[in-house]
């Protein structure tokens, strides 16, 4: 059979992609929710075969920008310098309250462009930049997160009416190394746009567009966003990524997020919950009332900067459904309501036998396991106590004994586990909203990690409104705790901290925090940013672990 040029390969896909996207059986919800819970559209890229990457001449260096050169967190940042220096920032309707953003269009980088080896036409033309965005259709900006070796997921919210297609495109640097995908999308009933790519390679930076495509041909797109796959199974490489918790809408354009999603050296971002207040002002109560607190701080200038610049990596806490939530006693309804509002607004993947489940891990070769929980969904207040001998539920034992054996099993160096409550010791007792008020769980999985021997776990938390490094239990030495944020939340002092626990503490100003984990020699450096770009003095800490 002779080779299909790229020209008739995209034929033939872009056709095979209208024809077998449709939409799966309606699941029913209960309370009359419109929840679909079913797989999300999933697609192999591997399956499109194209040719393998070709050095071409450099193009005009006037041309836009896909800047890849690693950034030093350390040193003071322009905090408005753009993700993609072609492509302006959008900066939400409320960035002009407190943050100025300014747009650097640097012209000193040249992109490379990978015309093909084929008689098709060149990989420019799966270029989108040109196209001009259309921010009234894609009112809440792009996501891609849940990165794995050879898979993405990748998000919107549309609000057109014509066909709907995303492109993503494997980058090597500022060259357009191969067009991995180019097919059409179904949004929901609700615009929501949730697609799995697979078939991916390990390690490749990706550049992203939704593109609406009236009779085929697109003539508008969404925002550009950017994700990276992760390492390979049997790497070693070291990684760099950042993460923060408790982004209340009250503290809108978020400043350090601005900062944080102009960088293009992470690897990938976490949020470990408090995404959105949705109890802020009259609390939510109908699907419709949590899509609105959404939609709110989802166009805020450093959750829309953010979400496109990297891979994210998303969990809950207790504001996306309200305050201290007790799921024995909370209205079935809202719970429901407030689980579907988190789906639809989130690029996380959906567990295929167990759709409302949001733990989940994700492995980053042989340098990192990131171990992502809920603890909040299935805890039971009811069985709060001082007594560690009494049982209680945190989590509940199915995925107690996941995260167990997961860490156990582990081949990473490092084993990250996002948690949106801290776990280190502290008073607060049987009235306590943490692991502390629930002590038989809190004694079981520190005693399985110190029993096991389990080396390079570390606990990375939000909730608090501090961050910080603080030590698990007084008398430990290898159990660290890294708090995470705020964001943009009101902030707290907390009246136990001494220096012997917490070699870095952060409670005067919102934050986001940087890692950077290299297994060669087991160390884990960790450092505080600001609004600024700047890192706050005194919150540079390393150790091996």
């Amino acid at each position: 059979m002779d080779r299909l040029t790229r020209r008739e390969m995209l034929k033939v896909t872009g056709a095979a992609a209208l024809v077998g996207c449709g939409t799966a059986e309606p699941v029913d919800a209960p309370d009359g929710l419109e929840e679909d819970a079913a797989p999300d559209e999933t697609f192999d890229a591997s399956d499109l075969k194209f040719p393998e990457d070709v050095e071409v001449p450099t193009v005009d260096a006037g041309g836009p920008v896909d800047v890849g050169a690693p950034v030093d967190a350390g040193a003071p940042m322009d905090a408005g310098a753009p993700m993609d220096a072609g492509v302006p920032m959008d900066v939400g309707r409320d960035a002009g309250r407190d943050v100025p953003v300014a747009v650097d269009v640097r012209r000193d980088v040249p992109v490379v462009r990978d015309v093909g080896r084929d008689t098709g036409p060149p990989l420019r033309d799966a270029e989108f930049q040109d196209l001009p965005e259309r921010p009234a259709q894609f009112p809440l900006g792009v996501m891609a997160g849940d990165a794995a070796d050879t898979s993405l997921i990748f998000w919107t919210k549309y609000e057109g009416t014509a066909p709907l297609v995303l492109r993503v495109l494997e980058m090597d640097g500022g060259r357009i190394a191969a067009l991995r995908f180019d097919g059409r999308v179904t949004p929901s009933g609700a615009g929501v746009v949730r697609v799995v790519v697979t078939g991916l390679r390990p390690n490749r930076l990706h550049r992203y567009a939704f593109l609406v495509a009236p009779s085929g041909t697109p003539n508008g797109r969404s925002l550009i966003g950017r994700a990276r796959t992760a390492i390979a199974d049997d790497s070693r490489e070291p990684i760099v990524f950042a993460g923060t918790a408790c982004t209340n809408q009250n503290h809108r354009p978020f400043p350090a997020l601005v900062h944080a999603g102009s960088r293009t050296d992470l690897d990938f971002f976490i949020h470990a919950g408090d995404h959105v207040y949705t109890d802020h002002g009259s609390p939510s109560e109908s699907i419709g009332e949590y899509r609105a607190k959404y939609a709110a701080n989802w166009t805020s200038a450093g959750l829309r900067s953010l979400h496109r610049s990297t891979g994210m990596y998303l969990t809950w806490d207790d504001h996306e459904v309200r305050n201290n939530w007790d799921p024995e006693s909370f209205p079935p309804a809202r719970i429901a309501a407030a689980r579907q509002a988190f789906f639809e607004h989130r690029a996380t993947r959906r567990n295929p036998s167990a759709p409302d489940r949001i733990w989940r891990s994700f492995r980053w070769g042989r340098t990192a396991e990131v171990f992502i929980l809920d603890c909040r969904s299935e805890r039971r207040p009811s069985t709060r106590s001082n007594t560690p001998s009494r049982d209680s539920v945190y989590i509940s034992r199915a995925q107690m004994d996941w995260l167990k054996s997961g860490l156990r099993t582990s081949p990473a160096a490092f084993k990250f586990i996002v948690n949106s409550v801290p776990i280190y010791e502290r008073p607060g007792g049987v009235g306590s909203d943490n692991w502390i008020g629930y002590p038989s769980q809190r004694r079981e999985i520190l005693n399985h990690i110190a029993n096991n021997n389990l080396r390079g776990v570390v606990w990375l938390s939000g909730d608090s409104h501090v961050g910080g490094v603080v030590r698990v239990d007084p008398s430990s030495t290898d159990a660290w705790e890294v708090l995470m944020g705020p964001g943009g939340a009101d902030r707290r002092e907390l009246p136990d901290v001494n220096r012997d626990r917490w070699p870095v503490y952060v409670g005067d100003r919102h934050n986001y925090t940087v890692f950077r984990a290299d297994p060669s020699d087991r160390t884990l450096t960790v450092e505080y940013i600001d609004g600024s770009g700047s890192r706050i003095p005194g919150s540079l800490w390393s150790r091996r672990v």
